[in-house]
This record gives C-alpha cells, sequence and structure tokens, in this order.
C-alpha cells in the first residue's frame, strides 16, 4: 500500500509528513511505504497548487489543503488491510 504526501516541503506539507510517521509508528505498519510527490506537475495532476498538502492513499485523494489530526490518520491507516 502506497501512501503519498503531495507538497513543496512548506510548513503543512511537513507537518503531515510527521503526523504521518507518527501514526504509521503507532500501529507499526511496516508495509505501507510513504513518499512525499513534491513535482508540480504530479501535484496538479491531483489537486491545485493552492489546495497542499494533499494526501493520497493508493492513488486515491483523501485530503488537501488541511493537516489532519492524528487520529483521523489512525483511522484511515486503520482501514487498511494489512
Amino acid at each position: 500500500m502506497k501512501i503519498q504526501v503531495l507538497g513543496t516541503g512548506c510548513h503543512n506539507c511537513l507537518e503531515l509528513e510527521m503526523r504521518l510517521a507518527e501514526a504509521v509508528r503507532r500501529l507499526d505498519r511496516t508495509d505501507l511505504e510513504v513518499e512525499r510527490i513534491d513535482d508540480e506537475k504530479v501535484i496538479r495532476r491531483h489537486i491545485p497548487m493552492d489546495a497542499i498538502p494533499g494526501l493520497l492513499i493508493d492513488g486515491q485523494l483523501v485530503s488537501q489543503r488541511d493537516v489532519p489530526n492524528i487520529e483521523t490518520l489512525l483511522d484511515w491507516l486503520k482501514a487498511i488491510p494489512a
């Protein structure tokens, strides 16, 4: 399962990455691949640049513009089959 953070490295993008890493750590989900997509052309395929950060789980957009709290991220990750 692939999780992608869409962002250019702004404060909110980094915050999302940190929260996501914490959620993955709490669930001990070493099977999840997390990567940041910072290529603007790729980001624009999914969301407008003014809507970053974005979050894709297995290619599906689940969040944009906001930084979900850890509890929300945990809920989303728990729904992913191990």
